[in-house]
């Protein structure tokens, strides 16, 4: 479920600096050696970050004991514990013409690849392939988990590329992934409300605006493109939903693309195959009352209910 927009300035989200929060230790369960992975005994996987730190994953059991703790982000499932991982990878690029009839030479040319890997196995879930060529003169390309809700990933992409125009251009992409089954999923067509959505999307965007002759105001409604999972901090999911319409380069606020305006709705329920998720296990909670500093990515455990 990849919706690519017409391609702000340079891609993102990208990994911030790490200024990492230094964290007091979790307690450790005396049983670590007996209940080693999710699915086991009641283990939970609990993946976040603290600050702008890079995501962590800890195995958690019973009152919010850490069991074990990896780098990365990790998700329990039915077949075991999937990590997701990405390469960088170059990508060619052309020659391309400019205004004035010089020619420049092929630019930077970057992509993400990313997977899921199974840890005990061979098995690997290609979760975002890129192109080996772009017929652009510059090309960047990345892909990040924005948040998870069980075994579901949620991913975006941007893409920037430059063809020797007046400007460069960035377009995004929304993904939800299924780790259990190993394929994508379709979840914005599972929302309700999508007209009421809409129409207070298109309030919000017309609130902010102070010309009321704006040419962005004129076309069609406004497009649902992205689910956003979030967390307070008891473990609570909230999501939002994000619609866009489409705009001159100008007039863009390059939250999605180059050539829209962005508006962010709370969805006020979230689709059914989310609902088992929609509020953490004692586990969580306990995890995150010891851990105040973690920011929750997401959680999730084996043979969890959809």
């Amino acid at each position: 479920m990849a919706l690519m927009s017409g391609c702000a300035a340079r891609p993102g989200p990208t990994p911030a600096a790490s200024t990492d929060i230094q964290l007091a230790p979790a307690p450790h369960s005396p049983d670590a050696q007996a209940a080693g992975e999710a699915g086991t005994s009641g283990v939970v996987l609990v993946w976040g970050s603290a600050g702008d730190g890079p995501p962590r994953t800890w195995h958690v059991g019973e009152g919010g004991a850490v069991i074990r703790e990896e780098p990365g982000i990790a998700v329990a499932t039915r077949r075991g514990v999937w990590r997701w991982e990405t390469r960088a990878k170059e990508v060619e690029t052309e020659v391309c013409e400019l205004w004035d009839g010089d020619t420049r030479e092929p630019g930077e040319g970057t992509a993400t690849e990313a997977e899921l890997v199974l840890r005990e196995g061979d098995d690997r879930q290609a979760v975002i392939t890129s192109p080996d060529r772009d017929e652009g003169n510059v090309f960047q390309h990345s892909a990040v988990v924005i948040g998870s809700v069980g075994a579901y990933l949620f991913i975006e992409e941007r893409t920037y590329s430059d063809h020797c125009g007046a400007h460069g251009s960035e377009g995004a992409a929304f993904t939800v992934w299924d780790a259990e089954r190993g394929a994508a999923v379709n979840v914005l067509a599972e929302v309700a409300g999508v007209p009421s959505l809409q129409r207070a999307a298109e309030a919000m965007l017309e609130a902010l605006e102070e010309d009321p002759e704006a040419a962005w105001r004129e076309g069609e409604p406004m497009q649902l493109v992205k689910l956003a999972p979030a967390y307070n901090a008891r473990g609570a999911l909230r999501l939002t939903a994000q619609f866009v319409r489409s705009a001159c380069y100008a007039c863009s606020d390059g939250a999605w693309s180059s050539y829209s305006r962005s508006s962010m709705v709370p969805l006020p329920r979230s689709p059914a195959r989310l609902a088992a998720w929609a509020a953490p296990p004692p586990a969580v909670q306990a995890f995150l009352a010891q851990m105040p500093g973690v920011k929750l990515g997401g959680w999730s455990q084996a043979g969890q209910e959809e």
